[in-house]
């Protein structure tokens, strides 16, 4: 369980520091992201910032096994994967869900999963 959420986290944690240090450049890198509308540099920033705190929350929540830094950090990480998966609901490709399933959705609702199994052990 350690190592998957600070894989995980370092994956956030990533994420968010290339949204910050190149708005643009992510923008364009990043498949289905022009599809959504026009760059916001702030905004994209913005959301970087929240990618780093989910990542770090992840990763500190791993190194000093505190499952409340892992539970916070997975209120933006989980509900940005749920809100993806709700969009798949409106219809998109095969491609698109497959990638939004497996770089948004797998890796912000697995530490939940973690948790729950964790928790599932300990009683």
């Amino acid at each position: 369980m350690r190592t998957l959420l600070i894989l995980i986290g370092l994956y956030q944690s990533a994420n968010g520091i290339f949204m910050l240090a190149a708005p643009l450049l992510w923008y364009a890198a990043i498949p289905g992201v022009t599809e959504t509308g026009p760059a916001n540099p702030h905004f994209i920033r913005d959301i970087g910032l929240a990618f780093i705190a989910a990542g770090a929350g992840l990763l500190i929540g791993a190194l000093k096994q505190d499952r409340r830094a892992i539970l916070i950090a997975s209120i933006f990480l989980g509900g940005h994967a749920l809100l993806h998966l709700a969009e798949l609901l409106h219809g998109t490709t095969p491609t698109d869900a497959l990638r939004d399933i497996a770089l948004i959705a797998l890796p912000g609702l697995l530490p939940l999963a973690l948790l729950a199994a964790a928790g599932r052990r300990a009683t």
